[in-house]
């Protein structure tokens, strides 16, 4: 099933290694989540693995350690869990979404003289 929720847009940045380090330690907290007293809906927890962030580290997208899943997380929202069970899932949908771009067929973007084009 492909689900695409937020296409990473110009924006959003796939992290190499030392970035997402760096996140990942900006984000982590002693207890384990954040707020520590949340620990069912909180904005961040330290077996989330940030690896598509904005330049500011403020949104992005993790990978579950715990399970593989796919989440996106926005400072100061809960952070959404389950959006994709798997990063193959999420790059199938990449995938489809880049497809159905170069065939035309969708609906917020088109290929102009070989560049994206976002409407």
């Amino acid at each position: 099933m492909l689900r695409l929720r937020r296409f990473p847009d110009e924006g959003s940045f796939f992290l190499g290694v030392r970035a997402m380090e760096n996140l990942y330690t900006n984000r982590s907290r002693p207890g384990g989540f954040d707020p520590p007293d949340q620990p069912d809906n909180p904005f961040w927890r330290n077996e989330w693995i940030p690896f598509l962030s904005d330049q500011d580290g403020w949104t992005g997208k993790v990978v579950d350690a715990r399970d593989g899943r796919i989440g996106s997380w926005f400072v100061g929202e809960i952070t959404v869990t389950g959006e994709y069970e798997s990063l193959d899932n999420y790059f199938d949908s990449v995938t489809e979404t880049l497809t159905q771009i170069a065939d035309g067929r969708h609906p917020v973007c088109e290929v102009a003289r070989g560049r994206l084009v976002w409407s």
